[in-house]
This record gives C-alpha cells, structure tokens and sequence, in this order.
C-alpha cells in the first residue's frame, strides 16, 4: 500500500486551545481553523461525518420532543418511588439497559432529566453515529463502503488507551486504506478542569506524541494524517438558575408547557400561549442569556419544522453555565454548546497534507476528506 489515511477526531479540541502551544502535534503543519454549529456533539459530530447541517441530517440535541415513539416509554412509573431511589445510579443503570434492549445503539447518557418525564422526550441518537447508514443521510463511512474500501475504526464504546494502541498496531502492520479513531476523553477532562487543568495538558502532550509516532513513514509511504475535533470549550465564569426563575411563575412544567434544561440552552414547547407569554417574559430579562429568533436558527441550521427539538429557545452567555439542569446538578469547570461565534468554540483540523482555503465549517470537512481519498487512491493505482 502506497498511502493510508488516518482519522483521529478528537471531542473538544478547540483552535484556541490547540494554538496555545507551539509545540502541539508540530507533525501537522496544515493547521485551520473550523467554525463549528451551534450545539453540542450530538449534532456537530453528524454535521462533521455527513457534510450537512442539523436541520438536514435530523439531529441537533441528545434529547427531542417524543413525538413517533420514544424508548422511554412506560417510565412514569418513576415517579411513585422515593426522591433517593429516582435519583440513585442503580436506577439510572437499570433504565439505561431497558432504553438498549429496546434498540438504542446510539451515544445517549440519563444524566439528571427527571426519570418520570422521560415519556414526553426521545432520543435523536437511535442509530450508531459511527457506522455505515447511522444517519437518515450519506455519510463518510457510507462512502467507504459503497468504494469497498478495507478499514477499521474505534470510538467511544472502548477506553482511548486501548483505541490509541490498537490504532497504532493497525498503522504499522494493517492493510486498511483508512483508519479512524474517535476519543471523547478530551471532552471529560475540560468538564472537571477548565482548559488550563493539569490533565488536559497531559492529554494535549499525549496527543502530540501520538502523532508523532503515527507519521513515521511505514512500509515506504508517509500515512496521510488528518487531526479533527467537532467543538471546542469555553471556560465557565459564572453560574444561572434557570428553574428558580422559572419556578416563581403562576405557569409549570409540564402541565402548562414542557421544557427541556440542557447546560447552555432552555428549550420549551408550549401548551397554553399564557404559558408563553409567561416564561418569555420572565427570561427575557434573565442576566446572561437570550431568545433566539427563528431568523437566528436558520442561519445556526437548527430551525426544524415540527420544532422537535423546541418551539423555543433560551441560550446562555458564553462561559454561563446553568445549574441545576437536567444535565447536572453541580457546577463544571468549561463547557460547549453557546455561539459558535465565539473563539473558543471553534474547532481545528491539523494535516500533514494541504488543505483548501475553502474549508472552513464543519460541514466543510467531509468533502475535503472525500476529495482527499480519490487523491490517494489514484496515487496508490
């Protein structure tokens, strides 16, 4: 084999962060910064493998509006248990392994969404986000297999070590054309430290090293190498409550309207238009946020017809976090998913190879690795 392309995305590694070092993966000398969407992985990851944007691939957030069905269903029964047992992990565990047998083979994660609500919501993710016809839309791997192409990839379902050595080990002695490795680990890290923390520099060195180790030509040929991340993180400097606000209302949730509370964004589907009238109004003044206009989700890709992810939407500040939401109770050290504008949101994509000034957004980069394996494969004919 003449050439071999190598995939290694990595969650959360944002421009900023990767910049701030001279010395990070100096392997990969094509360095570009890439805007990524308005979200959080659950749709930068499909925009990145397809090529399209939320409101054309069908995910944005983990959790939509149940609204075809929903792997949830029945869980109401929840709610006559003890507050200690609804929020205990062996429930969250046995939950779990019900949504799975139901079918779910995507990334999905509890967190702190109220088990006895989890009926009115579905999950976007069903389908593995990493293998062929994951998405109701074409995406890399589907390309791979339409050319029949030998490769090999590991994820999130396995610890980054044991996908780092097995990338290695395939790198130096397989025959795939293409190999891919995804690590979430990055993106943990940020959560419990903040960009300047002791193991996210660990995890930046590791990194470096890895690559270094994978540019060593083998068997003749220098391996084609493309360092990609889908969002990067903002360090978080301040704290709202969202839920207190909303609780001193005459209106709740969820008779009079349903609301989902991720970490930067309250999302509400209404029952009653007092009820709106009601919530907007006491948001509208909330310290550190906005409403997004329809004008602004179409412009972000997420303005979705039959409004399954929220009929409307609150987003919070760059570096706001909220708390308590469903996604946790407790304050992190950085978070994703606030304006894509802002600088630390920004993702990168590094290569040993060139790369077109015209790359430049997330739905971008598919193209450019497509274009990118026919150059290959014509090399290697």
């Amino acid at each position: 084999m003449s050439a071999r392309m190598i995939l290694l995305i990595v969650d959360a590694l944002g421009w900023e962060l990767a910049g701030r070092d001279a010395g990070f993966a100096p392997a990969l000398t094509q360095r570009r910064r890439i805007e990524t969407i308005l979200g959080f992985s659950s749709g930068a990851l499909p925009t990145l493998f397809s090529g399209r944007m939320p409101q054309e691939h069908g995910r944005w957030l983990m959790y939509r509006r149940a609204s075809r069905g929903t792997p949830f269903a029945g869980f109401e029964w929840t709610r006559r248990l003890p507050a200690r047992i609804r929020r205990s992990a062996t429930l969250a565990r046995a939950l779990t392994r019900a949504v799975g047998a139901r079918g779910v083979r995507g990334y999905f994660h509890l967190y702190e969404v109220p088990r006895w609500l989890l009926p009115q919501f579905d999950l976007a993710e069903r389908d593995d986000l990493f293998r062929p016809a994951g998405l109701p839309v074409d995406m890399l791997w589907d390309t791979f297999e339409r050319r029949a192409l030998r490769w090999r990839g590991w994820n999130w379902r396995t610890p980054e070590s044991e996908n780092f050595a097995a990338l290695e080990r395939r790198a130096a002695s397989g025959d795939e054309s293409v190999l891919v490795c995804y690590t979430p680990d990055l993106d943990a890290l940020l959560h419990r430290e903040g960009s300047g923390g002791p193991g996210v520099r660990a995890a930046l060195d590791r990194y470096t090293e890895l690559v270094a180790r994978l540019a060593r030509p083998a068997a003749g040929a220098t391996p084609w190498i493309y360092l990609l991340s889908d969002h990067g993180m903002v360090d978080v400097r301040a704290t709202t409550d969202v839920m207190a606000r909303l609780e001193r209302l005459k209106v709740s949730w969820p008779d009079d309207y349903l609301a989902f509370f991720d970490s930067t964004m309250a999302r509400f589907w209404w029952r009653t238009p007092s009820a709106r009238r009601e919530v907007e109004t006491a948001l509208a003044d909330c310290p550190g946020g906005r409403w997004l206009d329809p004008a602004t989700l179409a412009r972000e890709g997420v303005l979705f017809p039959d409004h399954d992810y929220g009929e409307s939407v609150f987003l919070l500040d760059p570096g706001v976090l909220m708390v308590p939401s469903f996604m946790g109770t407790s304050p992190l050290r950085a978070m994703h998913g606030y304006d894509p504008g802002h600088p630390d949101m920004a993702a990168v994509l590094l290569s040993n190879r060139p790369v077109p000034e015209r790359v430049r957004h997330l739905r971008e980069v598919r193209g450019f690795l497509e274009s990118e394996l026919e150059a290959m494969l014509a090399e290697a004919a």
